[in-house]
């Protein structure tokens, strides 16, 4: 006789708890959606900012040639990345030494 005086308490329970399974599953279903709508967003900032940055090297290269200093702009940034990618060769080289040395990876 108990079991049948708790049986609407346990039918509202369950019809709550399923009700509230799908409240979060439709939770998830938002979130998945403003996810996607928020990487579009970020691709097409991406796209305009990849195209603004084009569009002023352009730039840049064009009034360099006018100026007469494209060239020696170009050779100015070969000699200084080589010289980083050395020093970087470098201190990567004796990094490795040092943790051979020492037996440390």
């Amino acid at each position: 006789m108990k079991f049948v005086k708790i049986l609407p308490l346990l039918c509202m329970v369950m019809a709550s708890t399923a009700q509230a399974d799908n409240l979060v599953d439709r939770l998830n279903q938002v979130d998945q959606g403003l996810q996607s709508a928020q990487n579009a967003v970020n691709s097409t900032q991406n796209s305009i900012r990849d195209g603004q940055n084009r569009i002023d090297n352009t730039q840049r290269s064009i009034d360099e040639i006018k100026d007469g200093t494209y060239v020696e702009n170009r050779v100015n940034n070969k000699v200084r990345n080589t010289k980083r990618r050395a020093v970087d060769n470098l201190i990567q080289r004796s990094n490795n030494a040092i943790r051979k040395a020492t037996n440390t990876y």
